[in-house]
């Protein structure tokens, strides 16, 4: 049975529709406005000042993503890409996985896939790829002296256990905090002057903690389980966003390096003020220096919503933002999880789906994943594609393409307030179509590189202070 339509839904239709016609005509005025520095959100402000968005008026009482079963912990070794690579080097297809050990072969017969993509990518795209950086690519010189830089700099040494490594050092007695909102405040000062854009906190739920380590690491021992540190009471959400022009220009000119260092750098000062004020803590970082899962965490810490692509999606930054986390027990007042709508404009949505190369981003529904329902990313296939086209490493096409993710001007927080406020969903459908018309990405296969039938294309054109050739003579000398 059609719905009925009362005069004010439709009022509030028409009105919502009229809003999101007068921002596709203003937005030529929009995107020049974004074109100016000062709309770079996030890049400069150490005071906490683009932090802006109100989500105590958007706070809900449980986080939005849905529990649906009986969850488990993610196990490292093999659920996370990166370790599981590492253990099936010298796969043989004819001797099978009977040398290899248990879990390894558990989860490859339970997901055939991933090895057919892991072991590809490894014995066939590994080798195209080292043929095709033989050829003179002249065009990445600055875009990988850029991120080799920006890489360079990120504070390491976690080697020990929790109950060693997390404590402070000798028989330093925790000063007494008056109030733990109080101390949430003062957290969050701290760490917007130690570099951060946006904080958040949040009760630790072990249910993302990894139930074995990525890699034997950290202090812990591979392949055994991880028991969860009774001083891992609450998690502190701290991090940046990428540099706002390469990230549109990815995959081949962006990099992650350049927020994975600030937001490592961000951590391990948090960590140390923590330490100084007698508590535990331990900082998580990027890129693969983590003993949990970061996207619930940030959804349980209030700074955003987990979208289609699997990346938290924040109302100042969209999916440009790369976290760290401080895992600690010094009390303080946990933020509360809010819902801006997420979930309903990506089930309609689907631009990340639609520009992955690789496939990796669903369609689909959400499916249940350990108990809890959500959208699938198959990290094989991404992970293969980062190998399957030139320039710096990785892709991020699914954060440039994202209508969230825009620089911050007038025309950008009108959309997003428009969303906000609009109960038909109308604007939603409205925003996502303009997002294709007006910053249309490319063929998914030219996003390959020429040896598999692409052109190493970037989705927008690439910032004019990495452009090679405008600035380093690569001609042979005469």
């Amino acid at each position: 049975m059609k719905p009925k339509v009362n005069r004010r839904n439709f009022l509030k239709a028409v009105g919502a529709g009229s809003a999101v016609t007068a921002s596709a005509g203003l937005w030529f005025f929009g995107t020049q406005a974004g074109q100016d520095p000062a709309s770079y959100t996030g890049m400069t402000n150490r005071e906490g000042g683009f932090q802006t968005f109100n989500r105590r008026k958007w706070s809900v009482s449980k986080p939005t993503y849905e529990k649906v079963g009986e969850t488990s912990r993610p196990d490292a070794r093999t659920e996370v890409i990166f370790a599981r690579m590492g253990q099936i080097r010298g796969y043989d297809k004819a001797k099978g996985l009977g040398e290899f050990p248990q879990h390894v072969q558990d989860y490859y017969k339970a997901h055939p896939e991933d090895l057919e993509l892991d072991t590809t990518v490894r014995q066939e795209i590994h080798a195209k790829r080292s043929e095709e950086i033989k050829k003179p690519h002249d065009e990445f010189i600055l875009s990988k002296a850029w991120s080799s830089a920006m890489g360079a700099v990120g504070p390491r040494g976690v080697n020990a256990p929790p109950e060693k490594w997390d404590f402070p050092r000798g028989s330093n007695t925790p000063y007494k905090m008056k109030d733990p909102k109080r101390t949430s405040r003062l957290i969050k000062k701290i760490s917007h002057q130690f570099g951060s854009t946006l904080v958040g906190i949040a009760k630790l739920n072990p249910d993302w903690v990894y139930k074995y380590p990525m890699n034997g690491g950290r202090g812990f021992k591979a392949n055994e389980p991880m028991e969860v540190p009774e001083h891992w009471q609450y998690a502190i959400v701290v991090g940046v966003p990428m540099s706002w022009d390469p990230m549109y220009a990815n995959p081949p000119y962006g990099t992650s390096n350049d927020a994975y260092s600030l937001s490592r750098i961000v951590a391990h000062r948090l960590t140390a003020f923590i330490k100084n004020l007698g508590y535990a803590a331990r900082p998580h970082t990027p890129g693969a220096d983590y003993d949990l899962m970061v996207p619930p965490i940030m959804v349980d810490a209030g700074l955003g919503e987990q979208g289609r692509h699997s990346i938290v999606i924040t109302p100042e930054l969209g999916c440009n933002f790369r976290p760290s986390i401080v895992t600690t027990n010094i009390p303080m007042a946990p933020d509360k999880p809010i819902d801006i709508g997420v979930q309903d404009f990506c089930k309609t949505c689907k631009v990340c789906a639609k520009q992955c190369p690789s496939g990796a981003i669903s369609h689909g529904e959400k499916v249940e994943i350990r108990g809890y329902k959500r959208y699938a990313l198959h990290s094989s296939k991404c992970s293969n594609f980062w190998s399957s086209k030139l320039g710096n490493m990785g892709c991020r096409l699914c954060v440039a393409v994202c209508p969230y993710t825009r620089k911050s001007n007038w025309l950008h927080q009108a959309a997003l307030n428009v969303s906000l406020h609009d109960p038909t969903g109308l604007s939603d459908i409205a925003l996502a179509k303009m997002q294709e018309v007006f910053y249309p990405g490319q063929e998914p296969q030219k996003y390959y590189m020429p040896s598999m039938g692409g052109e190493n294309a970037s989705y927008r054109p690439v910032p004019w202070w990495l452009k090679t050739d405008d600035f380093i003579d690569t001609a042979d000398g005469e």
